[in-house]
């Protein structure tokens, strides 16, 4: 909260406002003019229901899919959106990435899970357009801010739980907690499911939230016992193929979402339709019509002899499942570029450097959105994962000689981006796989207070443009300094 509404009564009331609700007391000069004023002791803990009797309570007519967790909501919601419009239904959706009041009607997203103004708004939308269902993302931060209070959802989805938003939740417990919050929602077992996880530990917390009696639909890739279980799965860098029983039948699914990871996203997809009754083959066509998620494990293919992926992964656990999979997937090296966050979770920087450079034979450190901090502060938190600081980094490079580390992978440190990414391309070779982890489909670098135009996914073409011309010349790449140090 940056400033302060009671400020800008009157330019409300210029705008067409008839009634006030304050939560301090306000002098009213005669000039303005409004019907009603109501005092309330939190102005914001009233506003979603406000907001929801406004517009007429639209969640209530839409058939309403609720995803929490730390990673996959996107892709997953994309899986269902997708889903249920193979079934026939217009579908609408709340996300990361966009806004869609149905189908290809997509709106510009400004946070994962919008305000509860926003929210009741956009869904008032759909209505109106005819739109029968509504995936949506639900966050930590709007379940603890209330900005779903009065958004009616009857599948809520869990996916996993692990470190995330330490700088606002506190507590690995509070995290939970603030995710709990969509589970406690589901209470009447004749409209509502919960669809879980449990592969996670957290399960059972998520199972026991609201109504126990709520049927609850399984999935899982380890634990067998799951109602919907990868009985088989293929990877590789190009294409996931997954056998997956269902208390339905099987399915065999073939996808362009790459990895270990996607396998959970599209199990999660399989378990909402089993919990609707959706049609086997509604359920097969749905899911393989999504071919890719901007921004989530997207390759970037300029005709080269080596994998260049985006990924969003800007979490410990999120950054290790993606170089987990891309290990997985065949890949000789993994070249990643990574960074962490500005004003944010300085206690996940370390974590991020260690698996970045645990798993990737070559790892470059680099900012990505510093905000308010030095990059350089900020990759000196991130070194310290492996035992160096900034200051030995520097000195190293006074002498042109930056040493391995003791598992013999190679880390370098660039701190503006675009050189990273160039430097990160410009080392790939045949089999290789370029990641560039933490912004995905973000297209913008937040530095100060400003946001300049930044897209991942436009820097690596241009790299790879640049790249093809150096070899088309005659240069070897491998000769850079990067590359002989």
């Amino acid at each position: 909260m940056t400033t302060d509404g009671h400020l800008y009564l009157s330019e409300a009331v210029k705008r067409g406002a008839v009634a006030v609700i304050a939560s301090k007391e306000i002098t009213i000069d005669e000039s303005i003019n409004v019907k009603a004023m109501v005092m309330v002791e939190d102005g914001n803990a009233i506003l979603p229901a406000l907001a929801a009797s406004f517009y007429g309570n639209p969640s209530q007519k839409l058939a309403v899919i609720g995803i929490t967790g730390t990673n996959g909501k996107t892709t997953t919601s994309y899986l269902i959106k997708s889903m249920y419009e193979t079934m026939g239904l217009k579908t609408g959706l709340l996300g990361t990435i966009a806004y869609y009041i149905h189908s290809d009607h997509e709106l510009e997203a400004h946070a994962t899970t919008p305000d509860a103004v926003y929210v009741q708004k956009l869904m008032a939308k759909m209505v109106h357009n005819g739109t029968e269902a509504c995936v949506m993302e639900v966050s930590s931060h709007a379940l603890v801010q209330g900005r779903c209070d009065k958004v009616d959802f009857d599948i809520a989805v869990f996916m996993n739980l692990t470190r995330d938003h330490m700088d606002f939740h506190k507590t690995e417990e509070d995290y939970r907690e603030a995710k709990g919050r969509l589970f406690a929602k589901m209470v009447d077992p004749e409209r509502h499911r919960k669809v879980v996880n449990i592969d996670d530990p957290n399960a059972p917390y998520f199972i026991t939230q609201g109504n126990t009696d709520v049927p609850v639909i399984t999935f899982a890739m380890g634990n067998k016992n799951a109602d919907v279980y990868a009985l088989e799965v293929q990877l590789s860098l190009f294409e996931t193929q997954v056998l997956i029983r269902t208390p339905e039948g099987n399915l065999e699914i073939s996808s362009g979402l790459l990895g270990r990871h996607n396998v959970y996203n599209i199990l999660a997809a399989v378990a909402v339709g089993i919990a609707v009754g959706a049609p086997l083959d509604d359920i097969v066509k749905g899911i393989e019509e999504v071919d890719a998620i901007p921004g989530r494990c997207e390759l970037i293919d300029e005709e080269q002899a080596f994998a260049v992926i985006v990924d969003y992964a800007h979490t410990p656990d999120a950054l290790a499942r993606l170089l987990d999979t891309v290990r997985e997937c065949g890949a000789r090296r993994i070249i990643t570029v990574v960074g962490c966050g500005g004003d944010r979770d300085r206690g996940k920087r370390p974590m991020m450097a260690k698996i970045a450079t645990d798993k990737s034979d070559i790892c470059i450190l680099t900012s990505d959105n510093p905000r308010t901090e030095d990059p350089l502060d900020i990759l000196d938190d991130m070194l310290a994962g492996v035992g160096w600081t900034m200051q030995d980094y520097l000195r190293w490079g006074d002498n042109d000689y930056y040493p391995p580390l003791p598992n013999g992978h190679r880390l370098f440190v660039y701190d503006i981006r675009s050189i990273a990414i160039r430097a990160a391309v410009a080392m790939g070779e045949e089999g290789d796989a370029v990641v560039i982890a933490g912004k995905g489909h973000e297209t913008y670098q937040i530095i100060g207070k400003e946001e300049e135009y930044f897209d991942d996914r436009e820097e690596c073409r241009e790299a790879l443009q640049k790249v093809d011309a150096l070899h088309a010349a005659g240069i070897d790449t491998s000769e850079f300094p990067w590359r002989s140090c």
